[in-house]
Formats: structure tokens, sequence, C-alpha cells
């Protein structure tokens, strides 16, 4: 659910189709899938109280999860093989046949009616945190649980050996339908949510910078000790024990990070509550299990949500705060970001050995530009240059756009041959890539540049000096003819 990119061992899988043989990738396509299945059911029949319901029931959501992330899986062979993974686990754990063909016939229709309905009704995962999209999610998987259940209580408590009481189908009915709903806002957003090998890289190379920090481990410890005490204090109140520390780390974590913090919470909540062996009289097992269940569900429901609302609002600043900070045209920084980023690094670097650069630019005869080919050509051309110049300048360095067709580069740790390498760079590199209109037109970009270099930044306290130098280097670049890069040095008088 934000949802990231396919894993790279599943998305070699998918890009392998291309050279492996058809009968080889269908059976590919149905060994993962059995597995997966046969895995996932056997944990959630194993962690079954006897003779009821499994609570703890990974495999729905682990099929249904897989099918939505990889749709090249959305085949036959695969709902064979989860077949065939269901089958397994039954009968290997001493089901009886019966028994086993309607408790598959319910898991599946739960599947394929989500899947379904999530096709029907065009709603992607990806999309999970635009609009109401997530909701939508939640109601479709409502309804395909609950038709899961209705097929569950019309058949499985009939059949040899069943567990399910057919004096109690309501109760029952609530049972498969509330645990089905919970498995699914348990394990699905894990499976969704998964990171890539190139987040799980990034991931690693922030732990010293930003995982450890007392803001960010603060709310896990907090929800760590509010489940311990919920498991110390008996009584149904302990549901409500984590929600102030759920709600937090919803407001400091990624969704990945929420849904597995969720995940471990609700397993820990529920078995404390329930304990693995009920040994209370049914109907009252049964009441208590129910609202418990439902209880863990809106935890979690909540919890997410408030994870979402706070990622939306944490992009939403982080987009307005692009838009201010940059030139909306030529996505450069905007004079006010240019300015402040470059003062500031001058501050940083006062009373040090400090070598820097600064290159004001002036694209030439730009206004010719816009009146042989308009102002939308010219607005390519801007565009065009700042891409090249992007291309060429490194992440340290500052670009902005001053004005008009007028733009400023600070290059810091730079010596003053440095400085012209990476104009003439700039130069060369736009000769060589003129903007092209169409096969037979294109406009070759002309720039004048003046650069100021800096030995020494103790004699420097306010960017507007280094700015006024290297205009002076611009303005007699324009004098000497345009088209050339004037350097004026920190020991030369005005």
């Amino acid at each position: 659910m934000q949802i990231p990119n396919h894993s790279v061992i599943m998305t070699t899988f998918v890009r392998s189709s291309r050279i492996i043989s058809p009968f080889t990738l269908v059976m590919l396509r149905f060994v993962v899938i059995a597995v997966a299945i046969f895995i996932g059911a056997l944990i959630g029949i194993w962690s079954r109280p006897s003779s009821f319901l499994a609570f703890f029931w990974p495999a729905n959501a682990l099929l249904l999860g897989l099918l939505l992330r990889f749709p090249s899986l959305q085949r036959v062979e695969s709902i064979i093989g989860a077949v065939i993974g269901f089958f397994a686990a039954d009968l290997l754990t001493g089901s009886n046949f019966p028994l086993t063909v309607g408790l598959t016939f319910a898991n599946l229709i739960n599947v394929v009616t989500a899947l379904f309905l999530m096709r029907f009704f065009h709603l992607h995962y990806k999309q999970y945190n635009h609009g109401l999209t997530f909701f939508y999610i939640l109601i479709l998987i409502t309804i395909s649980s609950a038709l899961g259940a209705f097929a569950a209580i019309s058949i499985v408590p009939y059949l040899p050996q069943s567990f399910m009481n057919s004096a109690y189908l309501f109760y029952e009915f609530i049972l498969w339908w509330t645990g089905e709903m919970q498995n699914m806002v348990l394990f699905l957003p894990l499976i969704l949510a998964f990171p890539t090998l190139k987040q799980f890289k990034n991931f690693y190379f922030s732990i010293n910078t930003k995982i450890f920090k007392w803001a960010n481990i603060i709310p896990l410890i907090l929800v760590a000790l509010s489940t311990l005490l919920a498991a110390i204090v008996d009584g149904p109140g302990t549901l409500a024990f984590p929600i102030a520390a759920l709600i937090w780390a919803a407001l400091r974590y990624n969704f990945f990070s929420l849904a597995l913090i969720n995940a471990i919470i609700c397993v820990a909540l529920f078995y404390n509550l329930n304990l693995l062996h009920p040994d209370v009289p049914i109907n009252q097992y049964l009441s208590v299990t129910v609202s418990v269940r439902i209880g863990l569900l809106m935890l979690m429901i909540s919890s997410l949500t408030v994870c979402l609302v706070s990622t939306n609002r944490r992009f939403l600043f982080k987009e307005l705060l692009f838009l201010v900070e940059h030139d909306s045209l030529t996505k450069t920084m905007s004079r006010h970001h240019f300015m402040q980023s470059a003062q500031n690094l001058l501050n940083k670097s006062q009373n040090k050995s400090h070598e820097l650069a600064l290159l004001m630019i002036d694209i030439d005869h730009f206004k010719k530009i816009n009146d042989l080919y308009g102002h939308q050509i010219g607005d390519l051309a801007l565009q065009h240059f700042a891409q090249m110049t992007q291309s060429t300048l490194r992440d340290s360095d500052l670009f902005g756009r001053i004005g008009g067709e007028e733009f400023a580069i600070l290059l810091d740790q730079t010596s003053s041959a440095q400085a012209e390498l990476i104009a003439l760079q700039l130069q060369d590199a736009l000769t060589h890539h003129p903007l092209r209109l169409n096969d037979e037109q294109h406009i070759t970009i002309e720039l004048s540049i003046g650069l100021f270099h800096v030995e020494n930044l103790s004699d420097i306290y306010h960017l507007d000096h280094l700015i006024h130098r290297a205009d002076q280097a611009l303005y007699q670049a324009k004098r000497e003819g345009r088209n050339r890069i004037c350097i004026i040095q920190q020991s030369e008088s005005y």
C-alpha cells in the first residue's frame, strides 16, 4: 500500500519471461504460489486454537497481495497452485478431504472476489493515498470477506469432523468475517508495501544520520512498553493501552514500518486476551473473541489512516516547499532560495581558507529567440539550458535563476582553473547539444559568463559582494562580444 515497486527477485522473475519458455514460466508461477500458500496455511493451522477457526491466517492475504503486486501472476496456474497449497497444508495436518475442499473453496471465494472487485472498479493498490482509495479498498475487502464467510457457513459446518458449529451459524459467520478482515488489514499492507532492495539500501545508509535519533526511537519504545503493560494487566480494556503510542508512531513512521508494528501489536494483544486454549463456555468465548477482533481491527485501521493522512501532509508540504524554493519553469533554485542558500554557505565558511567561485550567466540574444520563434520556444530554450547545466554540475553546486534569462552558479571548494573548466564544459555542452525544434531546425544557445573566484573567504562577509564582482565580469564578457567567459580574481581591484 506506498507503495514501492516490485521487489528485485520478483522483478527479475517477471522480466525473465522474455527468455524462459512458456511452460517453464507456467510452472514457476504454479510453484511460487503453491509454496507461499502452503507455508502461510501451515502457520495459520499451527496457531489455531483447538476446535476453532484460526486467528492468525496469512495465506489469503498473502495470495491476494502477490496477485495484486505482481499482475503477471494473475493466471490460472496460480489459482491451481493456491489450491494445491491449501490442500497440502490441510491434509498433512490431519484434515479430511471433504473438509479441505470446503475450506479451500471459502478461502478462494474471498481472494478471487476481492481481486475481481478491485479490477472491476479500477482500484490500484499503489494509489492507496489518492482521495478515498484506501477506504474503497477496505470496503471491497469487507464485501469479499463477507462472501467468503457466507460460503464457509453454508458448507463447512455440515462436513464431517468440522470445527464449525451449525448451532452458532451467526457467530461462526462473524468469526470468519472479522477474522478475514483482520488478517487482510494485518498482512496485506506488509506484502504490498514491502520495501525494494533500493529502499533497503537507502535505509541502511540513513541509519547513522536519521534512524537512531530519539525523536524516531521514543514512539517505538512507548509502543513496546504499552503492549507489555497490556500483557501484564488483565481485562479487555487493555486494547486501549497502545492507542496513544500507535498514533504517535503513525505520525512518525512510514506506512510499511507502521504496518509491521501494527501486526506485532495486534498478534500480541489478541493472544494475551484470548489465550491459545479457551477454557470458558463456547458462547462466551465466541462473544469475547468477536469483540476483541473488531476492537483490534478498528485499532489497526485507525493507526493506518492516521499514517496515510500524515504521509499525505508531509508529501504536500515537500511539494509546496519545492514550488516555493524552485523556479516553476526551469526547476532551478528560485532567486530567494539561491541567495539564502549561498549566504548560508558563506556564513559557515567564514574565517576559513576556503576557495569558491560565483558564475553569473546570461543567455545571449534571448530576446531574439522570443521574437523569432515565440515565447513558447523561448521557454523551451530556458528549460534546455537548465537541463544541460544541471547535468554538468556537481551535486554540491548551487544553481538558480536570478531573473529572466540570467542565472547564477556557486561552486564550492573550487579553484579558479576548475571553475573555468566547468564554464567551458557548459558552453561546449550547449554547442554540441542544440535545442532541436524539428528535423531541420535547431537553436544553438550561446552564453556570456562572468566568473568571480575567491581564494580566501575571510575578507568577504556578504553574498552581494560576490554578485557585484561576478556581474562586473559578465558585463565585460558582453562588451567584448558575448559568447565568452571573463574571469575576475579576488586579488584584482575594482
